[in-house]
Formats: structure tokens, C-alpha cells, sequence
């Protein structure tokens, strides 16, 4: 049995501005277990980005993850650290790599100081010692003579260089976690494949799991074991890779596979958008979030959000439709059970 090594539970981040409350995640739950890669898939704005920082604990004001949320990472309860504490958990035992590289790295700093000021920080070694690995981490993210490289400042990378020494650094003292947020966004679709091969690569040599942030579910489909579709701040859907993809439950995520060109069609299908906007946070919808822009949207839509249905023992579905008293709709499994 895979041993657990996140733990998120109710799990609520708003932020106070001064025109009210933005219900960024609203009471989500998940697990992930040691060498899982899990895909936390949605349009921008469904609160993808605010799960990840908010694991990391790096929610600023006039952010606050609210009381009652829990995040356990390997049997620690990240909520209850304090700050000092944290920060020995960030970059150690929890790394992250951001969306834009260009962004995350100091462009004053050479390529060589910004990863050793890391492994110095949370390790013991001298720095001719933290010289030497982040050399070796250079190589073995496909970085061109490092010996040479390492020495120079991010603006001389091209961008797919700056994300491989992201990647780098955030996996120089070996994390069991990482979380990746949209690491692919600016790239071009070659580097984007070389990416996620990168990182499927260092996931088996190196046993971590791996959170995956996209908007993009070909990225999800190449990298993932499993996945989460986020909508409005909640989960409507979860599962392995091969349930979310072959048996969608939701009408959202559904939406999401039919707005995805298939390459493999000889007929020239038009695709089909989701019509309207995501919801307003800050007055989100009393029911399903999803229901304003939903085909199949009925009354108790409209009125209470669904519960997670059973649907197998790895899925789950946030949908009216899989109760059991709900109208029949073609490719909706009704079930019982509720999580």
C-alpha cells in the first residue's frame, strides 16, 4: 500500500479586499500518495494556483487560509508551524516551480549563486560542495556545459534553460513534494514536451510525487496518474487519469474534453466552447458553481451544491446527476454513495 504523503482537508483561502470577501477555495479535500503525479486541472480564476500556494503557506494578506483547514504533509500539520518552521519545510521537504521562469529567478544574481544560496540554506555543506551539485542538478536537467553555464545570469537562457534550472533548484535537496504551477505556460510546444518529459524522468529516479497546476489537460494526459478538476473555488471531479478521461462524470469536466482539438478525427468538427464566464468569488453561486453555464442544470443545482458521489473506487463527481433519484442523462452513472 503507497504511503500517504498529503493530506488536505476542508481546505478554505480567502482574500478580504475592500469591496468584500473572494471565496478563492471553498472547503476542498484530497490525498496524495508517495510517487503519485496528481493533475489539478481548470479554467483560470478556479482556484488551481491558490490550492498550490496555500499548501506551501504562502498566502499573504489580505489572504488567510481559514480556520478549520487542514494540510498534512507526511504527518505534519502544515497550519500549525509557525513561520520559522515553514520555511525550513519550503525548499526542503516541499518545492515549487512558478509559471514564468524570467520571474523567479533574480536577474542580478548568477544562475550559479541563486541555486547554492538554496542548497546552502537547507543543507550542511560547504560551498565548493553546493558548487559541485548544482553542477551535477545543471546536468541532469539537460542543461549544455554547465561547468560554463552555471556562471551566467537567467537573461543568457533561453527560456526553456531558465525552467530546467527552476527545476533544478527546486529539486537540489530532494523534496518529496513538488509543486509545479503551469511550468510549461510560456514555453513553445517542442520545449513544453521536453519539459514534461523532464519531469516524468526526475519523478521516477527520484520517487517524489508531484502536483501538477495546468489549464491544459493534453499536459495532464501526458504527465498524470491522476487528477483533480477544479471549478469556482471547488472540486467537481476525481480520479485516475483513465476515469476522468474515458468516463467523465461532470458536465464541466465534459465541457472541458469537448473545447479540446482531436487530432485524430479525419472529420473537420467545430469546437464546442463552454458558454459564459466563470463565477464572480466574491458572490459565488449558492449551489453548483457550475450550474449557470450547465445544459443539464435543475432546481436543487440552482439551490445546494452537490455532494462528492462514489462513482468507482478511484472517482468521484461533484454532479446531481449520479444521484440516484436525479432524470436519466446518457453517460451519467448514478450511485448511493456519497464520500
Amino acid at each position: 500500500m503507497s504511503k500517504k504523503v498529503l493530506e488536505v482537508k476542508n481546505l478554505q483561502t480567502s482574500f478580504f479586499t475592500h469591496l468584500g470577501e473572494v471565496q478563492a477555495v471553498r472547503d476542498i479535500s484530497f490525498e496524495l500518495n508517495e510517487g503519485d503525479i496528481l493533475g489539478i486541472v481548470g479554467e483560470s480564476g478556479s482556484g488551481k494556483s491558490v490550492t498550490s500556494l496555500s499548501i506551501m503557506r504562502l498566502i499573504d494578506q489580505p489572504g488567510i487560509i481559514k480556520e478549520g483547514s487542514s494540510i498534512n504533509f507526511d504527518g505534519v500539520e502544515l497550519t500549525e508551524l509557525s513561520k520559522k518552521e515553514m520555511e525550513d519545510y519550503r525548499g526542503n521537504e516541499i518545492a515549487m516551480i512558478f509559471q514564468d521562469p524570467m520571474t523567479s529567478l533574480n536577474p542580478v544574481y548568477t544562475i550559479k549563486n541563486q541555486m547554492m544560496e538554496v542548497i546552502r540554506r537547507h543543507t550542511d555543506m560547504s560551498k565548493a560542495e553546493a558548487f559541485d551539485r548544482a553542477k551535477d542538478l545543471l546536468k541532469m536537467v539537460g542543461i549544455p556545459d554547465p561547468d560554463s553555464q552555471i556562471h551566467d545570469y537567467p537573461h543568457q537562457f533561453s527560456g526553456g534553460m531558465r525552467q530546467r534550472a527552476l527545476i533544478a533548484t527546486a529539486i537540489s535537496c530532494n523534496p518529496k513534494l513538488l509543486i509545479a504551477d503551469e511550468p510549461t505556460t510560456a514555453l513553445d510546444v517542442t520545449i513544453q514536451a521536453q519539459i514534461l518529459e523532464l519531469l516524468k524522468e526526475l519523478q521516477k529516479e527520484t520517487k517524489m510525487s508531484i502536483i501538477l497546476i495546468t489549464h491544459d489537460l493534453g499536459v495532464i494526459a501526458e504527465v498524470s496518474t491522476h487528477v483533480i478538476v477544479m471549478y469556482g473555488g471547488m472540486i467537481m471531479e476525481k480520479g485516475t487519469v483513465s476515469d476522468v478521461f474515458y468516463n467523465p462524470q461532470h458536465p464541466y469536466t465534459k465541457g472541458l474534453h469537448k473545447s479540446i482539438p482531436k487530432a485524430t478525427k479525419k472529420t473537420k468538427e467545430r469546437l464546442v466552447p463552454i458558454e459564459g464566464s466563470p463565477p464572480d468569488l466574491m458572490n459565488p453561486p449558492t449551489g453548483c458553481p457550475f450550474s449557470p453555464r450547465c445544459d443539464h442544470a435543475m432546481e436543487v443545482c440552482l439551490k445546494k451544491p452537490a455532494p462528492l458521489f462514489q462513482i468507482t473506487d478511484t472517482q468521484t463527481s461533484a454532479c446531481w446527476l449520479n444521484h440516484p433519484e436525479s432524470p436519466v442523462v446518457e453517460g451519467f452513472t448514478k450511485t448511493k454513495e456519497v464520500v
